[in-house]
């Protein structure tokens, strides 16, 4: 006998036997193709995986870095408000922010919410009669000139 067939012999014994006890391989080398797909939807699943963690690693790390600042921002604000104050520029809180906070407002300030919209209601009302009346008289003077042309 010759030692390159019982060589071969060995090495086709071992491989069979292999591929007997791994089924799943035997059939990806049995079906190329297929085992091509399947191999690259693995490897973009374990992208996207790898992906989602850096992100989620990444989203921790921001919110550990932002908190301490988050929970100081109150104390910065008073300092900062303080210093304007001392500056002599305490009035420069825009007049939307100045109610916004304020829990209780005062009578007064709702008063004076009131006078501003019964103010704009009638200013309202008189933009609507004005527009009334120029859309009539548009409508008006179409009619006129389409009964002169005729």
């Amino acid at each position: 006998m010759d030692i390159s067939s019982s060589i071969d012999r060995a090495v086709s014994t071992y491989i069979n036997n292999w591929l007997g006890q791994h089924p799943y391989l035997a059939w990806s080398i049995a079906h190329p193709l297929p085992s091509l797909g399947l191999l690259l939807l693995l490897i973009l699943s374990l992208l996207g995986f790898f992906k989602a963690i850096g992100r989620g690693v990444e989203q921790i790390w921001l919110f550990l870095l932002k908190t301490p600042f988050k929970l100081l921002q109150p104390l910065f604000g008073a300092i900062w408000r303080g210093f304007l104050k001392i500056l002599g520029r305490g009035d420069s809180i825009p007049q939307s922010g100045r109610y916004a906070n304020e829990p209780n407002p005062t009578p007064e300030r709702i008063d004076e919410i009131v006078d501003r919209l019964q103010t704009l209601s009638q200013e309202q009302e008189r933009l609507l009669k004005e527009l009334a009346t120029l859309r009539s008289g548009s409508i008006d003077t179409r009619h006129v000139k389409s009964s002169s042309n005729i």
